[in-house]
């Protein structure tokens, strides 16, 4: 037991003055990184050029619905020119109800067709975010990304206080991958725009 105990003291001071060092391919520092979501949404140019295809589409069909709205002017217009409980007031009044149908069923499909556009987008965009992060992880030893916003809290903003307060990372130094991520994510795509918070504009009115 002695000699167990005289050979790690040893060790240990040899250590403490330099004599010894761990291996090269030893793992040193932290293996925890993180990494600011938020940012790479906003400029990951293809997740953004997916949503303002999205947005032209839907700036395309405001143009429908105005028309739309035109043509439902136009039919109750000419029910001027018939008399309450005649069979033509009643057959215009069912045309325009008809009408009004039509269009809402349209505009019920189109708007589904833009929220699945959106979410495939999404869904498309943090599925390659994950791969490239699993991918850098792996090769630079890296056993836990962390994801916390690098965004300043607004004092004024209830949301952005809770946002805050319900943020994993508290503090990190030097542990930010987010730059290295996007610079993978955005390799070879050239970028169209200058990044914008990237969200879906109001659903078209009737």
């Amino acid at each position: 037991m002695r000699t167990t105990i005289c050979t790690a003291t040893i060790v240990a001071i040899m250590f403490s003055l330099g004599f010894l060092a761990p291996p090269a391919n030893a793992q040193t520092g932290t293996n925890v990184a993180v990494i600011d979501i938020p940012y790479i949404f906003k400029n990951f140019t293809r997740f953004t050029q997916a949503i303002d295809d999205i947005k032209k589409d839907i700036d395309e069909y405001k143009n429908v619905v105005k028309s739309q709205q035109d043509q439902l002017r136009v039919e109750a217009q000419k029910m001027e020119l018939y008399k309450p409980g005649t069979k033509e007031y009643r057959d215009q009044e069912e045309k325009i109800t008809q009408m009004r149908i039509q269009f809402q069923l349209e505009s019920n499909k189109r708007q589904k067709e833009f929220m699945e556009r959106e979410g495939q987008a999404y869904f498309n965009a943090y599925r390659e975010v994950e791969r490239v992060v699993a991918e850098f992880a792996q090769r630079n030893r890296i056993g836990l990304v962390l994801r916390f916003s690098a965004e300043d809290m607004d004092s004024t903003s209830r949301d952005s206080i809770m946002q805050r307060i319900n943020q994993i990372v508290v503090y990190q130094d030097r542990l930010n991958i987010t730059e290295m991520i996007l610079e993978q994510l955005n390799r070879g795509t050239p970028s169209t725009r200058q990044a914008t918070q990237p969200t879906i504009p109001p659903r078209p009115q009737h």
